[in-house]
């Protein structure tokens, strides 16, 4: 349902209209090279969340989106503000690094710190080697990979 009203929101937007609320945080968290178009990563976003709590457990779904959710932001501020070491393209050591650390310790509130970093790992990789659209992959890729270590 929030897909639906997010999707109404980026329609109405487009035509200068708003939902105030959703329109003003939609903004806050696009890049100004986004905005004159629909904003497609919150809607692959939740794809990749339905799919991940699909897929796996319940303890595995949610620590993939927590990894999702928190890695790919974290990795995206810290390595904007502080990134001085380039690894690929505009990809810096320290966001990933940082990217990476997050993802681990909220995590392992849910899952054990190995099956974690596991699972960090491979998001911080998708978030690396810069795919479409690592929101849609990132929770799916930790999930398949935390499943895979669990056994």
């Amino acid at each position: 349902m929030i897909t639906i009203v997010y999707a109404l929101e980026e329609v109405l937007r487009l035509k200068h209209q708003s939902m105030p609320i959703i329109t003003c945080f939609t903004l806050r968290m696009s890049r100004p090279d986004e905005r004159s178009n629909f904003i497609i990563t919150p809607i692959y976003l939740a794809i990749g969340i339905i799919i991940t709590l699909i897929s796996y457990s319940s303890s595995i779904a949610y620590s993939s989106i927590c990894i999702g959710a928190i890695g790919d932001p974290v990795a995206g501020i810290v390595g904007g503000k502080f990134g001085r070491r380039h690894i690929l393209g505009r990809k810096t050591m320290e966001g990933s690094l940082a990217g990476l650390a997050a993802s681990i310790l909220l995590a392992s509130a849910i899952i054990s710190p190995l099956i974690a970093l596991v699972g960090s790992v491979g998001a911080m990789i998708m978030e690396l080697v810069d795919v479409p659209d690592d929101n849609l992959t990132m929770p799916i890729v930790a999930g398949a990979l935390m499943t895979l270590a669990l056994r």
